[in-house]
């Protein structure tokens, strides 16, 4: 059993119990409805090119990223529980993009401004999924929950001197779906795009100090090439300073892999690792889920949904997010940060990038407010304690609240068998799994089980192999000699012998042959001297043996 590793943080967020919550003020703004994007690699569309009309209020920067400035009667309108949603919709590119949702802080009175030039957040990115507009369903919901964002909405201090923007940035390219989708030949449309804020009012969620937010970084790409603060590592460094001590300061952070080459990093799960002042502060490996349930948006064939479904093991074998899916707003709560200077490192130490293709998108925000998202937070120090030639002990640490997990199993690279169990301690982690094959290899994972439907990601693998079991009144009273061999191996049991399987040091199979019998002989005159593990199968159970050929 290990302590759960939940900080008892000092920062009080006054929400009394829910039966005394009281919610009132609802208000929703819709940003963008059904605006049509357009090809992400040309120039900006002529205004009288587009193909339908474009809201007065809408600041094109490019073809993929639209902002409209929030009046101050809007912002004011806003409750401090509040929740972005985002419906895409299908037009001309059938491939998953990347599309994020941005706040822009833009000196008063502006008309229009150059990114590069003022300060944003990344507030929500999300991955299209590949659709085809002419096959149902022909859009897809996204939400984010982002209490902390109604706190910059009204944050007075802030709208005295800037102006809030948002952006909107969907990326599409048209050119496959010219060909592939009916009715895409030549037109260079995407996708369309609908942002709504909704949010209500509750009185009992107040905050004492100041709304503080700082920018560390806005969608900056990392790599191992050529961007990068290590040369020839996946580490990115950000110094900021502080004027004056911030307490309760949360970290969000925003990445997920990209590169679709051969190898690729879309396709490897890798180890992040922050660290806060040299200090590790939390680490994560992005994915962990299973795809299946957005399989109904990608109506478009492609080589990440398969014709047919695929289990959780296959999915965690390779995906870091999935088409049609949110990529997560993670929240590393630092506590109080003192004035003075500090440093915020993200460090993916394994990270290749085949080919120099590739790159991990990057967003940094500081904030004193917390989102109030439900984040059921993943198992760490996942780790295997001991083993038998059937059974598997393994333990982990819980970083939330969880007092139940589950434990995902199956044969190594065989990602068709898998088995979920419950791991019930009493509140305590660690458990046995048994019934396992002797001598076999195996990949566990475990996840949290939080608040229905709420999961954590699940973790792992931790791969192991069973041990090997020699003792013959263990298994159905089977017993085999000579051990060593020259010629014969003699086989005896007290039920019958189903099928025997024999393979050389390497995994190579040797030899397979039904017995059908409770005794038999087994010739072994042409097979080269040295070990082998021969598997035996009696009702459905199997147990692997090592013998010596001489």
């Amino acid at each position: 059993m290990k302590i759960s590793l939940l900080k008892k943080s000092i920062f009080v967020l006054a929400i009394t119990l829910l039966s005394n919550i009281t919610i009132a003020q609802n208000a929703s703004l819709t940003v963008f409805d059904e605006v049509l994007f357009y090809d992400g690699y040309a120039g900006l569309v002529d205004e009288a090119d587009l193909y339908e009309p474009m809201p007065a209020n809408v600041l094109r920067h490019s073809n993929s990223n639209y902002a409209v400035k929030l009046t101050d009667t809007q912002l004011d309108a806003f409750g401090n529980k509040m929740t972005a949603e985002i419906t895409l919709g299908a037009a001309c590119d059938n491939y998953d993009r990347i599309a994020r949702v941005y706040l822009a802080f833009v000196p008063k009175g502006a008309t229009t401004y150059n990114q590069s030039a003022v300060d944003r957040i990344e507030i929500g990115r999300y991955i299209t999924p590949f659709m085809n507009k002419n096959i149902t369903p022909t859009g897809v919901p996204f939400a984010f929950v982002m209490d902390n964002v109604s706190e910059i909405f009204h944050d007075t201090a802030l709208r005295s001197s800037f102006d809030i923007w948002v952006e909107l940035d969907i990326f599409g390219v048209p050119y496959a779906a010219q060909t592939q989708v009916a009715g895409c030949a030549g037109r260079i449309d995407t996708f369309y795009g609908t942002l709504t804020f909704d949010s209500v009012t509750d009185s009992n969620q107040t905050y004492t100090d100041p709304n503080f937010t700082k920018t560390l970084a806005c969608n900056e790409n990392l790599n191992n090439y050529n961007a990068t603060d290590v040369p020839g590592e996946t580490t990115k460094i950000i110094d900021f300073t502080l004027t004056q001590t911030v307490e309760n300061v949360t970290l969000y952070l925003i990445t997920s892999n990209h590169g679709a080459n051969a190898g690729g990093e879309e396709y490897k799960r890798r180890e992040h690792f922050v660290y806060l002042n040299d200090n590790l502060i939390y680490e994560y490996v992005p994915g962990g889920k299973s795809c299946e349930p957005y399989r109904q948006y990608n109506t478009q064939g492609n080589g990440i949904y398969s014709p047919s479904p695929q289990t959780t093991r296959s999915w965690l074998s390779f995906n870091n997010w999935c088409p049609g899916d949110v990529i997560p707003n993670r929240e590393v709560y630092l506590g109080t940060l003192p004035a003075g200077q500090h440093t915020i490192k993200l460090d993916v130490p394994d990270a290749i990038f085949v080919n120099q293709e590739g790159y991990i998108p990057v967003s940094m925000y500081l904030q004193n407010r917390l989102s109030s998202q439900e984040i059921c937070k993943d198992p760490t120090a996942f780790e295997i304690l001991g083993k038998t030639a059937i059974s598997i002990d393994l333990d982990w640490i819980e970083n939330g609240v969880s007092d139940t997990w589950e434990i995902l199993y199956g044969k190594t690279n065989l990602y068709t068998d898998e088995t979920i169990v419950d791991a019930n301690n009493n509140g305590n982690t660690g458990v046995t799994v048994s019934g396992l094959l002797n001598f076999t290899p195996y990949d566990f994972f475990v996840r949290s089980k939080c608040s229905s439907p709420e999961n954590s990601n699940w973790v792992g693998p931790v791969r192991t192999r069973t041990l090997l079991s020699v003792e013959a009144n263990d298994f159905f009273g089977f017993s085999f000699y000579p051990n060593p061999v020259k010629e014969t191996l003699s086989l005896k049991a007290s039920t019958n012998i189903d099928l025997i399987e024999i393979t050389d040091i390497s995994g190579k199979r040797i030899l397979s042959e039904k017995i059908n019998s409770m005794s038999s002989e087994v010739a072994l005159p042409t097979i080269s001297n040295g070990i082998y593990f021969m598997k035996v199968t009696m009702q459905g159970r199997s147990n692997v043996f090592k013998f010596v050929k001489e």
